[in-house]
C-alpha cells in the first residue's frame, strides 16, 4: 500500500504501476486498485475522469519517465556497454527484491493495446526513447548512427525479453547472459 502522505493522484499512479508490474493491465480491477492506493472511488474519478484507461496511460507514461531517468543516469556516467550492465543490475535487484513478482510495467502496458490503447502507446513511446538514448550513447562512443540504432533496438528488446524470461524462470541468468553476450559482441565489433 502506498503512503497516505503522498497526493491522491500519485498514490493512484504508484499503485497502478505496481499492479501493472505484478498482474498486468487486465489482472486487477478498480476495487483492488482503490484498496492498494487507499483512495476513495470518487477521488479516483476526480483525478482520472476517463477511469482505468486514463490512469493506465498516465502510469505507463510516468513509469517510462522514471525508467528513462535511471537509464540516463547510468549512460551519463559510463560507456554504453557498462551502462547497459549497470541498468541490468537495477533490473536484477528489482526482480530478486520482489521474488520475481514485479516485472516491467511497460511490457504489461504494451500488451494491453486492445483494451488500453493509450497505455500501449505510452509504452511504445518509452521503449522508443530508451532505444534513442542508448543509440545516442553509442554514437558518442564512435559507432555509426545506423548501427547504433539497430544495436540499441536489439538491446532494449533483449532486456525486456530477459526480464520476462527471468520472471518465468525465477532466475537472473537471462539478464546475465544478455550482458555477457552484449559485451562479447560489442567488444569484437570493428
Amino acid at each position: 500500500m502506498t503512503s497516505p502522505q503522498t497526493s491522491v493522484r500519485d498514490r493512484l499512479v504508484r499503485s497502478a504501476i505496481t499492479l501493472l508490474r505484478s498482474r498486468g493491465a487486465d489482472g486487477f480491477g478498480m476495487s483492488e486498485l482503490l484498496h492498494d492506493s487507499g483512495v476513495a472511488r470518487r477521488s479516483m474519478y476526480q483525478h482520472f475522469p476517463r477511469g482505468k484507461a486514463q490512469l493506465l496511460e498516465t502510469a505507463a507514461t510516468e513509469a517510462g519517465a522514471r525508467i528513462g531517468a535511471e537509464l540516463d543516469a547510468v549512460l551519463a556516467e559510463l560507456p554504453p556497454v557498462d551502462a547497459l550492465a549497470a541498468w541490468v543490475e537495477q533490473w536484477k535487484r528489482a526482480l530478486t527484491g520482489s521474488d520475481f513478482r514485479l516485472g516491467c510495467p511497460l511490457v504489461a502496458a504494451g500488451q494491453s493495446a486492445q483494451d488500453y490503447p493509450g497505455a500501449a502507446a505510452a509504452a511504445a513511446r518509452a521503449f522508443t526513447s530508451f532505444r534513442d538514448r542508448i543509440a545516442a550513447a553509442f554514437v558518442r562512443d564512435g559507432m555509426p548512427a545506423d548501427e547504433a540504432a539497430r544495436t540499441a533496438s536489439v538491446l532494449v528488446s533483449g532486456i525486456e525479453g530477459a526480464i520476462i524470461t527471468s520472471r518465468s524462470l525465477k532466475s537472473v541468468a537471462p539478464l546475465d547472459d544478455l550482458v555477457a553476450h552484449a559485451r562479447h559482441f560489442l567488444s569484437s565489433s570493428p
